[in-house]
């Protein structure tokens, strides 16, 4: 009977570290990934936003009034992406910490140097940061590397 019970336990547990080492990744709990950039004295496309979800990323570009890009129609540009670019994309987003960061970091946009934003949407709500362009942030910057390479990716060659 021991042996019986200690056999039956040994193959439980054996099946249990099988299903745990399956190599199947827990659902992402990030929604959405948000990248922005904007120039206020620019001529042509001045502002991209990038929206990357489970599946797709969509680039938006829009042009500011004046300087003669106020006929400039907005632009619209999609990417599938793979499972593993959403989850690689989804674990960045998981491990930055924009939490502890304020919501307008150095002066975005002053001296026409550009801005840029970072916005993560996951269960526990929104959080945006907003900064100089291209400036590095420590605590996002695997992310904001991955989203600037798609960025670039997405963008015409002109």
């Amino acid at each position: 009977m021991r042996r019986r019970f200690a056999l039956t336990v040994a193959a439980v547990f054996a099946v249990t570290l099988v299903a745990c080492g399956n190599g199947a990744e827990a659902p992402s709990s990030v929604r959405q990934v948000v990248s922005t950039t904007s120039f206020g004295m620019c001529v042509g496309y001045c502002a991209t936003r990038l929206e990357i979800t489970q599946g797709q990323a969509v680039l938006e570009r829009t042009a500011h009034g004046g300087r003669g890009s106020h006929d400039l129609p907005p632009q619209r540009f999609t990417a599938t992406l793979s499972d593993v670019e959403w989850q690689e994309i989804a674990r960045l987003a998981r491990d930055t910490k924009l939490d502890g960061l304020p919501d307008v970091i150095g002066c975005p946009d002053c001296a026409d140097g550009g801005a840029e934003s970072l916005t993560i949407v996951g269960p526990a709500g929104t959080k945006t940061v907003s900064f100089d362009h291209g400036a590095p942030i420590a605590q996002a910057q695997p992310l904001l590397d991955r989203v600037r390479a798609l960025r670039a990716k997405m963008m015409p060659k002109s």
